[in-house]
């Protein structure tokens, strides 16, 4: 059966004829993969490439270390797929990072871990996420008042019954949905520049719940 994963995989290694592109994980057994699966792949090629380009797909969120001449890249797409890089020899060339690239990112994680059970880990990110969200609003509650230190309450603190509100609730992939909107609802409040982008979220929770095909 063709998934997305194994569709990408074959395109990676036409894209980069050159290059031995390699799956592992559930990857490398198509019996082990589920619809909130990512690609895992290991790659040497010979020149640099753009990686939004050789996807053919915007980068949403990602994630980018290096180790000697290995990159690692772990990446979330527009469109939902996500597809962890371990690159050897050659670089992959990344765009700038989203202003909230690190929210994103962990609430992709958040969104896969709730769909396959693991509410621990969810949780564990969604409440990263809140937590900055209600950075925000400690911003904003400065701003108000002119200062840092509040001995009582400021119009911002009914903000915390609100992140609380969205524990309350069964988990679930739409948890980490909804704490991202709830920080891109506050930070905008204190950025008016900044512009929340659910999309790449959304369809990985789309495809994950079987709602969307990739």
């Amino acid at each position: 059966m063709s998934t997305w994963q194994i569709d990408l995989l074959e395109h990676l290694r036409a894209r980069l004829p050159d290059a031995e592109v390699t799956a592992y994980g559930s990857a490398a057994d198509p019996v082990l993969l589920d619809r909130w699966s990512d690609l895992d792949v290991t790659m040497s090629p010979d020149d640099s490439f753009e990686l939004e380009t050789l996807i053919d797909a915007p980068l949403w969120a990602f994630q980018e270390s290096s180790e000697q001449a290995t990159q690692i890249v772990r990446a979330v797409f527009s469109d939902g797929r996500r597809v962890d890089l371990t690159i050897r020899g050659a670089s992959a060339i990344l765009p700038r990072a989203p202003i909230d690239n690190a929210i994103r990112f962990d609430a992709a994680l958040a969104a896969v871990r709730f769909g396959r059970g693991s509410d621990l880990i969810g949780l564990h990110l969604t409440l990263g996420i809140l937590r900055e969200a209600l950075v925000q609003c400690m911003i904003s509650a400065d701003r108000e008042h002119g200062r840092s230190h509040h001995r009582s309450a400021t119009v911002f603190d009914h903000r915390a019954e609100e992140a609380l509100a969205l524990l309350t609730a069964s988990s679930g992939p739409r948890t980490a949905l909804s704490a991202y909107a709830v920080y891109a609802q506050w930070r905008q409040e204190i950025d008016p520049g900044y512009e929340p982008a659910p999309e790449g979220l959304e369809a990985l929770i789309e495809a994950g719940e079987g709602r969307r095909l990739l």
